[in-house]
């Protein structure tokens, strides 16, 4: 891993060159260009925040409009879903590169984060615009927290990424798998409720995702409130997961990289 992460700093430069190539590749030719990088997740937000705010009340937000409280929560599972839907065919993607043996096949991933962060980066600053002008949410220095939680995901979506490139290279039900798991992950996540509102069983389950730290963290810091009382036992139990998910399927993409070749 350690060798790993000094290649990335080392090609640092050519990851962020091809981290800028595939943002803006999808939209090249259109009218409008990169602003459709913006456009797309921005619409879907906007959608889902108005039928949530005027149809359904998801949860108790402790004195912050729905709006508020939700918004930051959808950005970052934006943000997340979008990577795990770009990394399955990565590898295909970035397969020229297999020919470059000094190259980590890993570092493909890599790209994908990067450039959705780029698009991330931009939402969040007019969210946050927002938030301050529209919705009279303060902004402290808890704030400094969405590094950490950003981070914080950014390490999950790595041992998944490195997961579901190297399986989706040979499976292309993985595309499938991955569709109906971020539509069960959309309502299971901590985006729209928080788990004590459901019957305790329920709820430890909803703690256990990997996915409720990094979310509740994120819009916790976005409103400068507190993480809640299980903050420690929640962190060691995150990153004890993160190392050995890091650990698990870092082995099995090495392993089947050997057949990268073969299947592409």
């Amino acid at each position: 891993m350690i060798k790993l992460l000094k290649q990335s700093y080392q090609q640092r430069n050519l990851l962020f060159l091809l981290a800028w190539r595939d943002l803006t590749s999808s939209y090249s030719g259109s009218v409008l260009g990169n602003v459709w990088v913006v456009i797309d997740p921005l619409i879907y937000v906007v959608l889902t925040l108005f039928f949530f705010q005027f149809a359904i009340r998801g949860a108790d937000t402790g004195g912050v409009s729905y709006v508020a409280w939700v918004l930051p929560a959808i950005l970052f599972w934006t943000f997340a879903s979008g990577v795990m839907s770009s990394v399955i065919s990565s590898v295909r993607e970035y397969s020229y590169l297999l020919r470059h043996k000094s190259f980590d096949m890993r570092l493909v991933v890599f790209i994908k984060i990067f450039s959705a962060t780029l698009v991330h980066i931009v939402l969040m600053l007019v969210v946050i615009t927002v938030l301050i002008l529209f919705l009279n949410v303060q902004i402290g220095w808890k704030m400094f927290g969405l590094i950490y939680y950003f981070f914080s995901m950014c390490c999950l979506l790595v041992a998944i990424g490195w997961m579901l490139s190297a399986l989706g290279t040979f499976w292309k039900d993985i595309r499938n798998i991955v569709a109906v798991f971020l539509q069960v992950g959309f309502w299971v996540s901590p985006i729209f409720w928080e788990p004590e509102r459901f019957p305790k069983p329920i709820a430890i389950l909803m703690f256990l995702n990997p996915f409720y730290y990094p979310i509740h963290g994120y819009r916790q810091s976005v409103l400068s409130s507190e993480f809640g009382p299980h903050f420690a036992l929640m962190t060691l139990y995150f990153w004890l997961l993160i190392g050995f998910s890091l650990w698990f399927s870092s082995r099995i993409f090495q392993r089947l990289s050997r057949s990268f070749g073969d299947a592409i």
